[in-house]
């Protein structure tokens, strides 16, 4: 892969690792190489569907129809497979997304002891999106990590709110209990310490590498000189140990693996 070719795929970084990537941009990353899905959104219409920036920086797309084909991939609509998880909002299916919080917005009511919430007291990333139906989904994404929001109001994208959290199922408590803990920092301003829903993030950088260089032609040997190093591939790939092959193929086969639809497993 050219160096032009590389920056352009992995952000202007020279590996995905160098940036934090949380498990929804890991999973984007793996999909945008599937060339299925390269191909179902060339024939989609439209490519590139309208987004819209809020005054308080919130990226928003409301969706006139369904769009059955990406929901096959896990998401609500298209995006363009050319662009990475840094360069475009990626709009993941709530049903994709599998753990979420559902948020009913309470009007602001006099003596209460914490002033009412606006969505922009969340000091992250804010992607939203309205459905056909009009629901509203939004993914909040900062310091390694993201939550994913179901809305009930409309008016919560623009107007201050007292939230109500809901929970469905009391099985989802110890879930719920660690997403609020999450939205709760995202409220906070300044630095906070980094955490990350998947605990592999050098392993995912590895097997993307691994998948680009095999889509590339490169051989397994080829691979794991750009992984490893051209010094521990000389010293190890003609011993007796099989070790270094062996990781090489294993992470060739676990980037395609996440390709082709085991990047859903990072979504939960």
């Amino acid at each position: 892969m050219s160096q032009h070719r590389r920056a352009r795929r992995y952000g202007g970084e020279a590996a995905p690792g160098q940036v934090r990537f949380d498990a929804v941009d890991w999973a984007w990353e793996f999909l945008r190489r599937n060339a299925d899905y390269a191909a179902d959104w060339r024939r989609s219409i439209p490519r590139h569907p309208p987004c819209l920036a809020l005054m308080d920086g919130t990226r928003l797309l409301r969706l006139p129809r369904r769009f059955p084909l990406a929901e096959k991939w896990g998401l609500l609509a298209f995006a363009d497979p050319m662009l990475t998880a840094r360069d475009t909002p990626v709009f993941w299916h709530a049903r994709a997304l599998k753990r979420l919080v559902r948020l009913r917005a309470l009007p602001p009511c006099e003596g209460d002891k914490e002033p009412p919430n606006l969505l922009a007291d969340f000091r992250v990333e804010r992607h939203a999106v309205i459905d056909a139906d009009g629901r509203v989904l939004v993914l909040l994404k900062g310091r390694g990590v993201h939550v994913a929001v179901e809305l009930h109001d409309l008016r919560v994208l623009t107007r201050r709110f007292r939230p109500a959290f809901e929970l469905e199922r009391l099985s989802d408590l110890a879930d719920q209990t660690e997403l609020l803990k999450r939205l709760q920092r995202f409220m906070v301003s300044g630095p906070a310490p980094e955490t990350s829903l998947f605990g592999g993030d050098e392993r995912l950088r590895q097997a993307l590498l691994a998948l680009d260089e095999s889509l590339n032609g490169k051989t397994y040997r080829q691979i794991a000189t750009t992984i490893f190093g051209a010094k521990m591939v000389a010293e190890d790939w003609q011993g007796p140990s099989q070790f270094l092959k062996d990781r090489t193929r294993r992470l060739v086969a676990k980037g395609t693996e996440l390709m082709k639809g085991g990047y859903r497993d990072l979504l939960g």
